[in-house]
């Protein structure tokens, strides 16, 4: 039979185990498969801008779209993350984002939020 690796949150420190120690990482979490020790096998929150809905997850999902971001830590899905436009100046380029890049509009200047590039986060005049 072929060995597989042990989901994320479980463990094997035996050769040849037919069944894994531990337990699966929760939702909102995840854990590299294949630990061999329960110190390698521990679960961590999701990082923000991304969520785990499954149990054992050995990665968590990007779920903020470019031009969006979150703070928030162990989301379990979508809503949960609470993915919200990069303020006017500001821009993310790729999905999963926890942060915005560039530089606040200044007062008397604008941009549209929600930008997915250092181009179209340009702060213009207000007319």
């Amino acid at each position: 039979a072929a060995c597989l690796d042990c989901p994320g949150g479980k463990f094997s420190a035996t050769t040849g185990a037919s069944v894994c120690s531990g337990v699966a990482c929760k939702i909102g979490t995840y854990s590299t498969p294949g630990a061999t020790s329960l110190s390698t096998a521990a679960c961590l929150d999701c990082p923000a801008g991304k969520f785990s809905a499954t149990t054992g997850a050995p990665t968590c999902s990007g779920v903020c779209n470019a031009g969006t971001y979150s703070t928030t830590l162990g989301a379990i899905s979508l809503s949960t993350a609470a993915c919200v436009d990069c303020p006017g100046g500001k821009f993310s380029a790729t999905t999963g984002a926890s942060t915005c890049f560039g530089v606040a509009c200044k007062v008397g200047t604008y941009s549209t939020p929600g930008a997915t590039s250092s181009s179209t986060a340009a702060c213009l005049d207000c007319p």
